[in-house]
């Protein structure tokens, strides 16, 4: 049982990983956009989970994990952060490669407008539920700059790609609150479940993708702007 979370960690990159050299996606082209993406990103989710499991927010059972900590961390955990990132942004590559153009670009006014606003006003009603705040505190912040960072159809595609990672988020993350690998306290979540996932976790899980692409978005097009004057 000690290899739990680490095989979890294994199975949820290996087939991604696999169809990483598919001809027409060829994301493997894009992994140094994707490696910083994902190093600032997990650090910065890394020092939030730290602070959260010494502040006791969320703890590890260590019956499923091989009992190696880093800060305060199972090993796991922090290959969670390039995993899980590496796989959705795989499915984001999909969605620009494969999907037909503008399913949802009139709808992206909610995201611009409405969304920050109502993540701020969860945020201020939520102050003393520290998982709560922290994740629409997280939204109102991210949701400008995402709009700022991206064009119009990379939004589009990150909202898709969000939507479509909900059904392996639900396995990966049913799994890891069901056994449990993670135990949460719920006076710091308002409590509400979805099976066994608290349902910050899809908040969570929306800021770890879209910190992600917009890094990896944003890398791209710096590239694509200077890759002229190199060539002078």
């Amino acid at each position: 049982m000690k290899y739990t979370y680490l095989l979890i960690d294994i199975f949820t990159v290996v087939m991604p990983l696999v169809f990483s050299f598919d001809s027409r996606v060829a994301f493997y082209k894009k992994w140094k956009y994707l490696l910083p993406a994902m190093l600032v990103t997990a650090a910065i989710f890394i020092v939030w989970d730290h602070y959260f499991t010494v502040a006791g927010v969320w703890s590890f059972n260590h019956a499923y994990t091989l009992g190696l900590d880093i800060w305060s961390l199972p090993v796991e955990e922090i290959l969670f952060f390039i995993t899980v990132p590496y796989s959705c942004v795989f499915i984001y590559e999909n969605i620009c490669c494969y999907k037909p153009r503008k399913l949802l670009s009139d709808s992206l006014w909610i995201v611009q407008l409405i969304l920050p606003a109502v993540f701020g006003i969860l945020a201020y009603m939520s102050a003393a539920r520290a998982y709560t705040l922290s994740v629409t505190m997280g939204m109102t912040i991210f949701l400008p700059l995402a709009v700022w960072a991206l064009r119009a159809d990379q939004l589009e595609n990150f909202v898709l790609s969000f939507l479509v990672s909900i059904l392996p988020m639900l396995v990966v993350n049913g799994i890891l609150t069901a056994l449990p690998v993670v135990r949460y306290d719920d006076l710091q979540n308002c409590g509400i479940r979805l099976g066994t996932i608290p349902i910050e976790d899809f908040l969570y899980g929306a800021l770890l993708l879209g910190i992600n692409i917009c890094i990896y978005e944003v890398l791209q097009s710096i590239a694509t702007r200077t890759a002229p004057e190199r060539t002078k």
